[in-house]
């Protein structure tokens, strides 16, 4: 496959044309959602967190990178980003506005490192994909450039439905200025690219939201603080999957007071995990 770089999405500062690039190429770039203010607080909390790792010995290395997971733990910057109103309302225009936030990691590309293989982020869903069960939102917090390691995409394999297989086609760059967003159809193939700098690092933040009725990658039931979930927000106890959907998420059955109603869709707080 041979495209040409005219062809191909760049960062966009206007969300009907970045989604438009989302729906023909399977991915695109929101240019410089997050203020350089707040960039430098991420980057800083992300570096705090992977040096402690390092020291305990708990970090998560992989081909040469550095993966911090279950963010939501890890400080409330990364909470509020996973509610970002722009964010969430393009990735709602494609998975409906009852999604869940399947998890939120951060993954440091060091110089160096091993390119990753192709792969789709619904590549546990049966074959053939006729619509986004997922969707990938990268938080670039350094720029995404072709030599530190920006992501791999090959653009408009969403539209084939299937996993990669065979040989690997040809792959352009996640490209983006630090603070700008990116967004991956889950059916989009991909992989972290080679980090060919010196010594130059790669921050980005996956927050990764599904389909309401997909099993969530991260247990946030298990491994959620308490002390953090007790202050969430509403929206952020919908994101998570406390509330019930559609009849889904149970907490002993249904809640008593919606007897004798159509309710099946709402808040519930039976199990007390929720101050009142």
């Amino acid at each position: 496959m041979t495209m040409t770089v005219g062809e191909l999405p760049k960062a966009r500062s206007d969300v009907a044309a970045a989604r438009a690039d989302l729906v023909d190429h399977g991915y695109c770039v929101l240019d410089r959602v997050l203020s350089s203010a707040e960039v430098i607080k991420l980057r800083a909390r992300i570096d705090e967190v992977a040096v402690r790792e390092e020291a305990e010995g708990s970090s998560w290395h992989s081909h040469g990178n550095q993966r911090i997971f279950m963010l939501l733990n890890r400080g409330e910057e990364f909470v509020s980003l996973t509610e970002d109103p722009v964010a969430l309302d393009l990735a709602e225009q494609v998975l409906g506005p009852d999604l869940l936030l399947s998890s939120i990691t951060a993954n440091i590309t060091r110089p160096g490192n091993e390119p990753q293989q192709l792969h789709t982020d619904q590549q546990y869903v049966q074959e053939p994909w006729l619509y986004p069960l997922t969707v990938q939102v990268v938080w670039m917090l350094d720029d995404f450039t072709e030599e530190n390691g920006a992501t791999r995409i090959v653009p408009r394999s969403h539209l084939w439905g299937r996993a990669p297989a065979g040989p690997e086609p040809e792959t352009v760059r996640l490209l983006g200025a630090a603070g700008s967003v990116g967004f991956l159809d889950g059916r989009v193939w991909h992989g972290t690219g080679a980090n060919t700098t010196a010594s130059e690092r790669r921050r980005g933040i996956f927050a990764y939201y599904c389909a309401p009725y997909l099993r969530q990658q991260e247990n946030v039931f298990r491994s959620l603080d308490p002390d953090v979930r007790r202050k969430l927000s509403p929206r952020m106890r919908r994101l998570l999957g406390y509330d019930i959907w559609y009849g889904l998420g149970l907490v002993d059955g249904l809640p008593r007071q919606w007897l004798g109603t159509s309710q099946r869709s709402g808040p519930t707080n039976s199990d007390g995990a929720f101050p009142d």
